[in-house]
């Protein structure tokens, strides 16, 4: 039922390795890992990319050497899925790991670049008081269970809360402007706005759209080495879900103005785009089309991505052709057809509360599934409560048509059997018919709400609408 969606392909500016004096050499230690492999992995965009590996010695030694350093950003020493830690990489690249495999945060010692040396400090003190933190949670939902006073566990997380804050503005403070720190910074959340305890849905709109103008503030998106960590592309995508309303036109217009503020690097430019247009591509939830439309209208097919060549800008329009007038919030294009006795019918003059517009052809397998059930379980429970259905036969055969229609018994006062001899209506061009059956949902209004659903889903969103009504 789905048409076939092309991925777009990762088109990615070749940049060089950052040129500083040093090379990369980073020594490993580790006596209990002996004679085994080590991995140096890389972030990037999301995933996880071995760059290197060695054998480590009979004493548990090696060294990963380049004569260029890797981009700056956030590394993976890996053994196997129970044995790995992270290391981030800044300008100075030249490092010794000694790893203690019965406890790879608390027990590793790092030296050499400072970052490095500071990153791993960080995240042993962070660690060190989460376990801290843990434990005193237990003791107070013991004391809780048992109805007893727990005020002293509660004091003592307040004074731990306070010993963390005090390490980390310290630790900003030491290490200003510097990699390890605009890092971490990066992770922390937005603070809240003007109304972080809404008592009212109008204080409530407005402490949504201050989290969603400032989600980025601890983050520059002209700074491509966010892109070599475990945290940003998941940030990305997260400030899709859960940060911009979910209407397909406002996840456009967020996602086209999210690549604006990259386009003054070109990396970050193109890894933005293009990370956005594949998650758009890629999802299965309805409306994202507009998200990858949108970029294609302001980008790809403004000539404003000199990387793509021309094979995969030609497929990205013909996509684009697919939905370009026939995008969920968009005004669903009017089209002249005939019933079967040749008489004239409009769409728009067809429907009530919600038109269902369905193009079929007989023989597809889905269409004889799924035609009769949209007339047998949705028209017959909807009909009565405003649906109206347009059932439009792609084909010129009369009598496939029809005898598809007397077979399953597609009648009804509401049920309209339409076809276009003719070729007169140019459905093709404003509707996706590639493949069938194509659905379309239209209010009252004929603006398209909904599209490519089954009749479950169909089934579910009609009860929804129809209950509101």
């Amino acid at each position: 039922m789905r048409s076939k969606f092309f991925i777009i392909l990762l088109f990615l500016v070749g940049w060089s390795a950052e040129a500083f004096c040093d090379s990369l050499k980073i020594t490993i230690n580790a006596p209990q890992l002996k004679n085994s492999e080590v991995a140096l992995c890389s972030y990037f965009n999301g995933k996880v990319y071995k760059k290197d590996s060695l054998q480590l010695s009979d004493q548990g030694a090696g060294t990963f050497v380049q004569a260029q350093k890797l981009d700056q950003g956030l590394y993976m020493i890996y053994v196997d899925s129970t044995k790995y830690f992270d290391v981030l990489l800044s300008d100075d690249q030249v490092l010794q790991i000694e790893i203690d495999t019965t406890d790879f945060i608390g027990k590793n010692k790092v030296s050499g670049a400072p970052q490095s040396v500071a990153f791993a400090g960080y995240v042993r003190f962070l660690s060190g008081k989460q376990k801290e933190r843990m434990k005193l949670f237990e003791q107070g939902k013991a004391l809780q269970a048992e109805n007893k006073d727990f005020s002293g566990v509660s004091e003592k997380l307040e004074h731990l809360n306070k010993e963390v804050q005090a390490f980390q503005d310290d630790f900003f403070a030491r290490h200003q402007d510097q990699w390890v720190t605009i890092f971490f910074k990066g992770l922390e959340l937005v603070s809240t706005g003007p109304y972080p305890s809404p008592k009212t849905q109008d204080e409530a709109k407005k402490e949504f759209y201050y989290q969603k103008d400032h989600y980025f503030d601890n983050i520059d998106l002209l700074d491509k080495r966010f892109w070599f960590t475990n945290y940003f592309p998941q940030k990305i995508e997260s400030y899709i879900r859960e940060q911009v309303e979910s209407v397909p036109d406002s996840l456009a217009n967020a996602a086209s103005r999210l690549v604006a503020k990259t386009m003054k690097d070109t990396t970050c430019y193109q890894l933005m785009l293009s990370k956005l247009t594949n998650y758009a591509l890629q999802s299965n939830i309805m409306g994202m089309e507009n998200v990858w439309a949108k970029l294609a209208e302001d980008y790809y097919l403004k000539g404003l991505a000199g990387w793509a060549d021309s094979a995969f800008l030609s497929d990205i329009r013909s996509e684009y052709d697919k939905v370009r007038y026939n995008r969920i919030g968009m005004q669903a294009k009017d089209l002249p057809l005939q019933d079967s006795l040749n008489r004239k019918v409009q769409l728009y003059n067809i429907g009530r509360k919600y038109t269902l517009l369905v193009f079929f052809e007989p023989s597809c397998g889905h269409c004889k599934k799924e035609i009769p059930l949209f007339h047998d379980k949705l028209y017959e429970k909807y009909a009565s409560k405003g649906l109206d259905v347009a059932c439009v036969y792609l084909l010129t055969d009369k009598k496939e048509w029809l005898d598809f229609v007397n077979e399953h018994h597609l009648h009804g006062t509401h049920w309209h059997n339409l076809w276009d001899p003719n070729r007169t209506s140019y459905y093709w061009k404003f509707y996706n018919t590639a493949t069938t059956p194509s659905i379309y949902l239209l209010d009252e209004n004929k603006k398209i709400i909904a599209k490519r659903l089954n009749d479950a889903s169909l089934d579910q969103l009609l009860d929804d609408l129809l209950k509101s009504d």
